[in-house]
């Protein structure tokens, strides 16, 4: 019974305007451009997903935001700043980042978790913060990494993650080779 007032109501919402029809197609559209992705869990903006371009195999972690607009002046003009955001190839976007308007980020460019990205981020940096700030070039940051210790081999399976193709197994796999990894190691 609560199903069936459900349905009334959204279908009498529907047709006095009050609730906005949507097929699903629409909801699945991409309407900005992006090449090959390997993992891709940002937000793009979707008042103006067009103003967004993003380069082959990018990959970007939880929460993060890639933004073309800024609705701050809208009570004071009625109006929205739009400037283009291109991100390059093989780009990293960290877990809650945010590339703000206006945006270019070079091929390679690393993106540290939960910075806020106002500013052109050269080829092969690794950038940080709030805003996000120079750190160190991408060469750097992994010779950093080997004198740290701290990278891991992965499977050749493990492509498919980047594919979307990995099984659970492939998963359980890499995770108990860390485990290992990091138990030998003590």
């Amino acid at each position: 019974m609560k199903n069936i007032l459900k349905k009334a109501y959204i279908k009498l919402g529907i047709m006095l305007g009050f609730i906005e029809s949507r097929s699903k197609s629409d909801e699945k559209k991409v309407k900005y451009k992006i090449g090959n992705v390997n993992m891709h869990n940002s937000l793009v903006d979707d008042l103006i997903p067009q103003a967004v371009t993003i380069g082959e195999n990018f990959i970007s972690s939880a929460n993060s935001m890639i933004i073309a607009h800024d609705a701050s002046l809208y009570n004071h003009i009625k109006k929205h700043r739009v400037e283009k955001i291109v991100i390059g190839d093989n780009v990293f976007l960290g877990a809650g980042a945010i590339i703000l308007p206006g945006v270019n980020v070079g091929d390679g460019a690393i993106i540290g978790a939960g910075s806020i990205v106002t500013k052109n981020i050269e080829a092969n940096t690794v950038v940080a913060g709030n805003p996000a700030k120079y750190i160190c070039t991408v060469d750097e940051y992994i010779k950093k990494c080997e004198k740290r210790d701290v990278l891991f081999d992965t499977p050749d399976s493990f492509q498919k993650y980047y594919l979307n193709t990995l099984s659970q197994a492939e998963v359980d796999e890499f995770q108990e080779k860390y485990l290992a990894q990091i138990k030998n190691s003590l």
